[in-house]
């Protein structure tokens, strides 16, 4: 009588909730990232240099800065996971496609509501601009989606098929990605360069004929 051995399957050791999300959307988590740090940055300048105290003790300030301000942020960052794992890349652009009014519409509110947005950050720094922008960007998509799932609720079929309309979200699905990570890079890489700057001047005080020398040697 033949022994039949049953192959024992390997055990596959599965990443934890937060590891996994962070693998699963590296763009979001660095972006996050990146405000975190640009916040902190620019509440310790502000806080050391006497512009600006948000609470009244030190310690409730410097408590602020080391619990709240990553708190916060680590909250929005849920937030902003769960409402993406909601949504397949391809689930996401047919739902553009079936609900064309409320995107033209939306997106008309956007672009003209948005200068007023940031008529208070012009004077800022980029990554707070950059900050504006994505917040209400992703504030406006939430109101799309209310919009959308109103709209299927009153009507089943899809009204409307355009096909200038379903050229434009192609493109856009095609092109967005990859612009928005341009565009992140280049205002960390602008920024990164701006800190070592003040890092060179400010702290090692040394002036442009300095670096032109040290250039030279």
């Amino acid at each position: 009588m033949e022994e039949t051995i049953t192959p024992i399957s390997p055990i596959i050791k599965k990443d934890n909730f937060f590891i996994a999300r962070i693998k699963k959307y590296q763009v979001i988590t660095f972006t996050f990232g990146f405000l975190l740090l640009n916040q902190e940055i620019v509440f310790w300048a502000n806080y050391l240099t006497g512009k600006d105290v948000f609470l009244g003790k030190p310690s409730l300030n410097i408590l602020f800065a080391v619990i709240g301000i990553p708190l916060i942020y680590f909250l929005q960052w849920l937030i902003v996971v769960w409402v993406a794992s909601k949504f397949t890349r391809e689930r996401l652009k047919e739902k553009f496609l079936r609900h064309p009014i409320a995107t033209i519409i939306l997106f008309i509110l956007f672009i003209t509501d948005l200068p007023y947005r940031l008529s208070g950050y012009w004077g800022g720094n980029l990554a707070s601009i950059f900050e504006v922008i994505v917040y209400y960007a992703f504030i406006s998509f939430l109101w799309w989606l209310l919009v959308c799932w109103i709209s299927e609720k009153i009507w089943k079929k899809q009204r409307f098929q355009w096909n200038w309309y379903k050229k434009i979200i192609d493109k856009i699905f095609i092109i967005l990605p990859p612009l928005y990570k341009f565009v992140l890079g280049l205002i960390v890489a602008l920024l990164l360069f701006l800190l070592l700057f003040l890092l060179i001047t400010k702290v090692f005080h040394y002036t442009g004929s300095d670096i032109m020398k040290l250039f030279n040697y």
